[in-house]
């Protein structure tokens, strides 16, 4: 049986607690392992039979920025795929949705399941599903029905979730909650077996299973940076400072698909004409329909220059610009609409 490759990069699920300070240092995330063996290490034949483990880097995820994702690309990018059953990712909570995006567009063409995974708390503490959730990502893989890219989470029902790693949404504030971007999660693993959610929002599993091309022939190297801005009541767009020129700008919508288009420089209009005259493309998302019926708002943001991008999440919508842009530059405006891992959804028929 081939073995499980374990990428550990840090955050809850390898930390350690000392004192009131949660934080991670190179030897805590392998605390996983003597946490698995101990439930689990007979079962597998031991630790050493089932998996093959590398270590990055040790990193608590809100710390993570374009250098350490670059690292982490590079790491994923030159993996041996066809050694392997899979490869588990353990990462952070905080930006887990993030780095689920881009590892779910970089990786999407792997013959294999890759898995990303996480933890509330850490690891031995009351509540945490750390532990449950890299033992599902291990059933998952030992299924041997998937290929692809997914995130597992267990929820607060004890229902161990999968997501498609392009489709899953940042966790909430108070219940740490993740969600699905459509709402509907892709399937769950009970009793050590997959059960896929059958939706109109979710590929088939022979769609899943269907060969894809690499996003590109070489790993991207993240220097370009994104600005990722968010509509609120009362925002300045006068304050955006765009001296460092990002290679372009993604501003999210209201659920509405839309922004305000009212006032002067609390208009997104007035940010779409700085940009216009620096050249740098402005994205919106997501967009429900940039071709049918749309509020009068979202109308004028298209007509004076904001590039939709229909039907995807922040985090995918974010990871995918940067990763184009890093990979191809200005060409990256012509390959935005293709869908690489899953990351645009079906058009909604309920709009307006």
């Amino acid at each position: 049986m081939k073995k499980i490759l374990i990428v550990l990069t840090g955050g809850t699920i390898g930390s350690q607690v000392e004192g009131e300070c949660v934080n991670v240092t190179d030897t805590s995330p392998y605390q996983l392992l003597r946490f698995y063996e101990e439930a689990y290490g007979k079962k597998e034949g031991g630790i050493e039979e089932a998996f093959e483990v590398i270590q990055p880097m040790a990193i608590l995820s809100e710390n993570i920025g374009l250098e350490a994702w670059s690292r982490l690309c590079r790491v994923m990018w030159e993996i041996p795929y066809e050694k392997y059953a899979g490869v588990i990712v353990t990462h952070g909570s905080d930006t887990l949705s993030y780095t689920s995006a881009l590892l779910g567009l970089l990786l999407g063409h792997v013959e294999i399941p890759v898995v990303l995974t996480a933890s509330n708390y850490p690891l031995g503490e009351k509540g945490s599903n750390g532990l449950v959730n890299f033992r599902s990502a291990v059933e998952l893989i030992r299924t041997g029905l998937l290929r692809g890219v997914f995130t597992i989470y267990q929820n607060r029902k004890g229902e161990n979730i999968v997501y498609l790693a392009t489709r899953l949404t940042e966790a909430d504030g108070y219940l740490d909650q993740f969600g699905s971007f459509g709402g509907v999660p892709f399937g769950r693993m009970e009793e050590g077996k997959f059960r896929y959610i059958s939706n109109a929002v979710n590929p088939g599993l022979s769609q899943l299973m269907e060969k894809r091309s690499r996003i590109a022939e070489e790993c991207p190297v993240l220097l370009q940076n994104i600005l990722f801005l968010r509509p609120y009541p009362g925002f300045d767009y006068e304050t955006v400072d765009l001296t460092k020129k990002p290679a372009a700008v993604l501003h999210g919508l209201h659920h509405s698909s839309t922004a305000c288009v009212a006032g002067e420089t609390g208009s997104l209009l007035w940010l779409l004409k700085k940009c216009r005259r620096m050249d740098i493309p402005v994205y919106a998302a997501s967009v429900k329909d940039a071709a049918g019926r749309n509020y009068e708002s979202a109308r004028k943001l298209l007509e004076k220059g904001a590039i939709p991008m229909e039907n995807i999440s922040s985090e995918a919508a974010y990871a995918k610009l940067l990763l184009l842009y890093n990979l191809f530059g200005a060409a990256a405006k012509e390959k935005v609409g293709e869908t690489f891992y899953f990351e645009n959804l079906p058009k909604c028929v309920n709009i307006l």
